[in-house]
């Protein structure tokens, strides 16, 4: 009798380990997924049989759907839940506690330096000689000709931007997975003026072009333009 209920158990056990390795291999995205052309977080999120919730929490330099690169591998694991959801809360506190004592500070230092017009100046003419401006441009990206055909060399312009720094220079649909059309580097000023060749077919009746930092921290859009075709 003991040897046949081993018997069982032992099927029992058997069968549950072969249907959980079953719902490990049958789902359809595994580990994580490869962005295509036009994605969205909603797409990838019915694609793989997820929520747009994980594929954020487990990928935490992606905040939107325009963050998605073609070609880039997302991940689907959820590891990054419970550490960023500690972040967060520890962060909350900290930002309160910063609040506090840099409204102190602030006060404080505004206060010495509205005493001492002359160390304010010494600091502006620091600043100045360390090529820091008092308050630098809000970054925009424009193009020329401001709505281009498929096909078409378009120039990039951009103002604003962090100081001699690598970037991309993206495309695609708005709100969706961008495409890198070229590399360059902003100047020592900021700026950054590219000519790009448009792919012969575009993707999408609207169509946008973005300049971004290479590890994804911050981007530049221009303003959408339509398709002509």
């Amino acid at each position: 009798m003991l040897t046949r209920a081993l018997a069982v158990s032992g099927l029992i056990v058997a069968t549950f380990t072969a249907s959980s390795a079953y719902a490990q291999t049958a789902e359809p995205c595994g580990r994580e997924v490869e962005v295509e052309p036009g994605d969205t977080l909603s797409s990838i999120a019915s694609r793989c049989a997820v929520s747009e919730g994980l594929i954020l929490r487990a990928n935490p330099r992606i905040d939107g759907s325009a963050d998605l690169r073609v070609g880039q591998s997302v991940s689907l694991t959820g590891r990054m839940d419970t550490l960023k959801s500690m972040a967060t809360s520890a962060g909350e506190g900290l930002s309160q506690a910063a609040d506090n004592v840099g409204s102190q500070v602030k006060s404080s230092v505004e206060g010495f330096l509205s005493d001492n017009p002359q160390l304010q100046s010494n600091i502006r003419d620091l600043g100045t000689r360390l090529g820091l401006s008092e308050g630098q441009q809000p970054a925009e990206v424009s193009l020329d000709p401001a709505s281009p055909s498929p096909g078409a060399t378009v120039t990039v312009s951009a103002t604003g931007l962090p100081k001699d720094q690598a970037v991309i220079i993206g495309g695609g649909s708005p709100r969706a997975a961008f495409a890198q059309l070229d590399e360059a580097r902003t100047t020592p000023e900021g700026t950054l003026q590219a000519a790009i060749k448009l792919p012969a077919d575009l993707p999408a009746d609207d169509y946008q072009i973005s300049v971004r930092s290479e590890d994804g921290s911050w981007k530049v859009e221009a303003p959408a333009f339509a398709v002509t075709r």
